[in-house]
């Protein structure tokens, strides 16, 4: 009777055994079809920068503060991810380039299907190039390189507004100029 009771306590702990493998199992298999779904993160070669241009969409040069809307769409075949801040420097005609300073705020990642583009905000402080007062100084934008979040890929594009100046004040302590994390879709 003692080796019965041992091959049933065996055939228990065996069955017990096989259950908390198989709820293992069941974990790392659903745990590896969620990583499956998970969209890939979007490439450089993928994604398009472009400044919106055109009436309503041009910044205001005679405000105080102003923006434009700089936008990344999704030219690849694949739905995929984009997440943070652009890098984005201003280059004038000397070839002087001034990195813009990111806004300080949390990034959400965009969900991004083939056509779909994101938006960044680069905000400004727009001056005319002959009213600066004194210490004050014009940079006069001619292009903007555009770097998307997490990649390298760099794209070059013309400043389209070249009656706006940009009040130069890459080292300030809480800088007027800055450019956002990208946010939200839109489809052209």
């Amino acid at each position: 009777m003692n080796a019965s009771r041992t091959r049933t306590r065996l055939s228990s702990a065996l069955a017990a055994a096989a259950v908390s493998a198989v709820a293992v199992l069941g974990v790392a298999v659903t745990s590896t079809s969620a990583q499956a779904a998970a969209k890939p993160a979007c490439t450089g070669s993928e994604l398009k920068p472009s400044l919106v241009h055109g009436t309503d969409a041009d910044p205001d040069g005679t405000a105080t503060q102003t923006s434009a809307t700089l936008l990344f769409t999704n030219v690849g075949k694949r739905t995929c991810t984009l997440k943070g801040h652009p890098g984005l420097d201003l280059v004038n005609a000397k070839g002087e380039a001034w990195s813009v300073a990111w806004q300080k705020k949390t990034a959400e990642k965009v969900t991004l299907k083939p056509g779909v583009a994101t938006m960044a905000e680069l905000t400004f402080l727009p001056v005319s190039p002959k009213s600066t007062g004194a210490g004050a100084e014009a940079f006069v934008p001619v292009k903007v390189k555009v770097t998307p979040p997490d990649t390298t890929a760099t794209t070059t594009l013309a400043w389209p507004w070249k009656n706006i100046a940009v009040l130069r004040q890459d080292g300030a302590t809480h800088p007027g100029t800055y450019i956002s994390t990208v946010s939200g879709t839109a489809t052209r």
